[in-house]
């Protein structure tokens, strides 16, 4: 006997059920967005010193710095070198104006160091080597500049502090071996006294520069003992280029071991609260 199923023969409905039926295809997984990568981002401001002049060829101390930071288990970091020769803390104050390129890589920063106030004291150099600085130590006019200083490097970190908006931010922020060329050089140029008044010279300047970075919460990196040692009395010929005013590749290397070590005992090295900020250098 035949067996029915709702009238129809099963020999007929199977290939009727088979020819009927659609196979299902497997969902097609949906291209997730990926996340940008975190990477922080380090930004070094200032004067000649750290844009590398006066050493053709060398890795300047900021992009060394970049390196030290992205180790084998940190956070990349991304490094904007934004030094430039000649400048003075005038001219680092009127780069960070708003909508400025410096100011949108500030404003985008984990990272700051800066390094800058030498170039405000040439303009009385003249008058020194000509004998006509006046004071009793001989470095009178060279006073006023000091709270000129003071007041312009408050302006700059205030800056750094309102372009990152309450962001987390480290600023280091560098002293200075000398404000003029130094040792065999300047030895040969100017004579010994003028290297014992400059490094006086320094010292003042430094105090401003560590004042001011104290009470504005950065980290100031002292250069002139990583340069001349503990007691200051150092030779510091051989970590400088040949014009004696700006580092040579060892002392760019000696300034980023100063700021690695820096950044380490103050926590300005940890990354771990970083969010991809979209901005990258030109």
């Amino acid at each position: 006997m035949r067996r029915w199923i709702l009238g129809v023969p099963v020999a007929v409905l199977i290939p009727l059920l088979a020819a009927c039926s659609t196979s299902t295809a497997p969902p097609v997984a949906q291209p997730q967005e990926e996340s940008p990568p975190v990477v922080a981002t380090l930004v070094g401001l200032g004067d000649s010193i750290p844009a590398g002049d006066g050493c053709p060829g060398c890795t300047p101390f900021v992009e060394l710095f970049g390196d030290q930071l992205s180790g084998d288990d940190a956070v990349p970091v991304q490094v904007a070198n934004l030094g430039v020769g000649g400048w003075t803390s005038t001219d680092l104050l009127d780069s960070l104006e708003p909508g400025a390129y410096d100011a949108d890589a500030v404003s985008a920063a984990d990272l700051v160091t800066v390094t800058i106030g030498a170039n405000d004291f040439y303009t009385e150099l003249d008058d020194y080597l000509d004998g006509d600085c006046g004071g009793d130590d001989g470095l009178g006019c060279f006073a006023p500049v000091l709270p000129q200083l003071q007041t312009t490097l408050t302006s700059v970190l205030d800056r750094i502090a309102e372009l990152r908006a309450g962001q987390p931010t480290a600023v280091l922020v560098t002293g200075y071996w000398d404000v003029f060329p130094d040792g065999d050089v300047a030895r040969d140029l100017y004579g010994p006294q003028f290297l014992r008044d400059s490094a006086v010279l320094t010292l003042r300047a430094n105090d401003v520069i560590s004042e001011v970075a104290g009470e504005e919460g950065a980290t100031y990196v002292d250069l002139f003992s990583t340069f001349k040692g503990t007691w200051g009395d150092g030779d510091p010929t051989g970590l400088l280029a040949d014009d004696g005013d700006h580092p040579n590749q060892v002392g760019h290397q000696l300034i980023a071991d100063a700021l690695s070590s820096a950044a380490a005992a103050s926590g300005s090295a940890d990354f771990s609260g970083v969010t991809a900020s979209g901005w990258s250098p030109r």
